[in-house]
């Protein structure tokens, strides 16, 4: 089994080193942080002086860090996984980062023979000790075959998004619709607010009446033969019920920036259905 190298054991690296463990893996892990890097050798990680030093023996190393600065400080950086990595090391980057980032690492580490693909990780860090983290996984298919057993000694599910970088993306739109809800639910319950329903009463009326994600059955509002990516309009929706909303909160004068974009945006699509 070949040694592994974790660049930043923090709460995600920290929960996938342990995961590493309980299958008999070799790691040998580095933090800028003293204290973080000290629990890692209570787990049992061997410890490295760098990213350089790291990468002087793993020929996987999977680097958890949390921004585009740091992940590049510690590929690209003077004392970087890239200064020492051997030819054919596999280097997996599951930061959530911009493609971008990804593809300038992957430029950098091609000269050298060294293989970079995007995994990135849906999960909390209890999820990923619990070994029910899923990878987003972007590259060539042939590097994913050497990455999957690695990626399912530490999580469940691998899922193979496309290209270097699809992987980033796949994470950042899947995000976009875990961080949209709670602010759209908050114009919603401001403009029930406004109408003298309570936030409370307002919210346990939309749980109650709550028909689950359209991503349970996606295929019958979006065009499963990937021909055309725009939503077919529900009835009434669009060009009556989300402008009335708009103009509800308008009219209580509440702030609900995120419902008059959607109405807007609802009459374009069907404006631009009624000329297709």
């Amino acid at each position: 089994m070949s040694l592994v190298g974790i660049v930043g054991v923090g709460a995600m690296g920290r929960a996938l080193l342990g995961r590493l463990k309980l299958a008999g893996q070799e790691v040998i892990a580095y933090d800028c942080h003293g204290p973080t890097l000290e629990q890692a050798r209570s787990m049992g990680a061997k410890i490295a002086s760098s990213p350089a030093a790291l990468a002087e023996t793993a020929t996987i190393i999977d680097v958890v860090v949390r921004t585009e600065d740091e992940v590049l400080h510690c590929t690209l950086g003077d004392e970087g996984v890239l200064r020492a990595a051997k030819r054919g090391t596999l280097l997996l980057l599951h930061s959530t980062i911009l493609p971008r980032t990804t593809r300038k690492v992957a430029e950098a580490a091609k000269p050298k023979g060294i293989d970079v693909m995007d995994a990135c990780m849906v999960g909390v860090p209890r999820v990923v000790e619990k070994g029910e983290v899923t990878f987003l996984v972007g590259g060539p298919a042939e590097l994913l075959n050497r990455a999957r057993p690695h990626l399912l000694r530490m999580g469940k599910k691998v899922m193979h998004m496309g290209p270097l970088g699809a992987g980033n993306a796949a994470k950042l739109i899947k995000n976009l619709l875990t961080g949209a809800e709670p602010l759209l639910i908050h114009e919603a319950i401001k403009i029930g607010e406004a109408s003298g329903i309570r936030y409370p009463d307002a919210l346990e009326m939309m749980k109650a009446l709550y028909s689950g994600s359209l991503l349970g059955h996606w295929e019958e509002r979006f065009d499963p033969s990937g021909k055309t990516s725009a939503p077919k309009p529900g009835t009434n929706i669009w060009d009556k019920d989300l402008p009335l909303a708009a103009e509800l909160g308008r009219e209580y004068g509440v702030e609900i920036p995120i419902t008059e974009q959607l109405a807007a945006a609802g009459l374009r699509l069907m404006a631009g259905k009624s000329h297709s």
